[in-house]
């Protein structure tokens, strides 16, 4: 079991979420973003970013392919290699690491083509964004390999997803909606991902929503992670019990900005009372709680100051201790 953070953190000092994120999830870091530094530095324009042989620029509604490379593209490049130079100096090294990308539906989702159209209508195009993504990924993932001399790890970002697999995405207008993407085809792109990347670990971050669990099954990821209050009802309890049964780890967001880890760990216990409500609900086997299990903050952990992200990390840090100690 292992606390870490999903990705985006408030405020606009690199080296200021570094020192949080070695501080709180010094065993497993990550690559942090933060979005409050405007545009290219949220988690769309950092994928952008690495994606070498496709031209991605500012469109007048949303970022669209481009025939010539763009300012906006170089920029995002440039700034996260800034970043790393940070890290890397703040860290000095680490034992392994993750790093958060967009995955290819959501990707698909935010970029339009040169017709104004979403990649996400066209086979082709997004055949081509996703090898496109594949190679940016290897690279990124040998950059951060050769900084950091450590094994790396990648999270796939899709908060588009449900938005895709039920048909509620706007095409050229809002009265334009694009057909829903069948689970399998969703799922399949996923593996390919996955499964062309060669890193240590994988991870998939379905937070925010609730879980698709067949989707989350057939990824290809190791470690799913989804918000733990959104697994409710009994679709979504069946599906997260077969789910982690069957192999899948299930990356939990529980801890909230700004709550303190009290003196007689009071609010921990009381959030793994929570986990441990939920696995007898399930009715799955309790040894999962100590193997099967990770435990990160929720989504919308960017919002806030740094000292109550720095709380969310702890109080998730916290939790995972307990959890391994009293299920191990």
């Amino acid at each position: 079991m292992v606390a870490y953070g999903l990705g985006e953190l408030p405020g606009t000092s690199i080296a200021g979420a570094a020192d949080v994120i070695q501080g709180e999830t010094g065993e497993f870091p990550h690559v942090p973003q933060l979005p409050d530094r405007g545009l290219g530095a949220d988690m769309v324009g950092r994928t952008i970013g690495l994606l070498d042989s496709i031209n991605v620029d500012r469109g007048p509604r949303s970022w669209r392919i481009s025939p010539r490379p763009g300012r906006f593209s170089h920029r995002t490049g440039d700034l996260l290699a800034l970043d790393l130079d940070t890290c890397e100096e703040v860290w000095g090294g680490a034992r392994r690491i993750k790093a958060q990308v967009v995955g290819p539906w959501t990707l698909g989702s935010r970029i339009e083509m040169s017709n104004g159209h979403l990649v996400l209508t066209d086979r082709g195009a997004m055949r081509d964004l996703t090898e496109a993504l594949i190679h940016g990924i290897r690279a990124h993932v040998a950059d951060l390999g050769r900084r950091f001399d450590a094994p790396v790890s990648i999270q796939l970002d899709e908060p588009e997803l449900p938005t895709v697999v039920t048909g509620a995405l706007s095409g050229t207008s809002d009265f334009d909606r694009i057909p829903a993407v069948p689970a399998p085809d969703v799922a399949e792109r996923l593996n390919e991902v996955f499964a062309t990347i060669d890193v240590e670990d994988t991870y998939l971050n379905l937070c925010g929503s609730a879980p698709r669990w067949e989707i989350a099954r057939q990824s290809g990821a190791r470690t799913v992670q989804v918000t733990m209050d959104r697994i409710d009802g009994h679709r979504q309890l069946d599906g997260f019990g077969e789910t982690i049964s069957g192999g899948t780890r299930i990356g939990l967001g529980i801890t909230r900005p700004g709550v303190q880890v009290d003196q007689r760990l009071e609010r921990p216990h009381a959030l793994v009372v929570q986990v441990e409500r939920l696995f007898t609900r399930v009715g799955v086997d309790p040894q999962l709680l100590g193997t099967g299990v990770d435990i990160h903050p929720r989504t919308g952990i960017g919002g806030g100051t740094l000292v109550d992200a720095a709380m969310a990390y702890r109080m998730a840090r916290c939790v995972a201790e307990m959890l391994e100690r009293d299920h191990i």
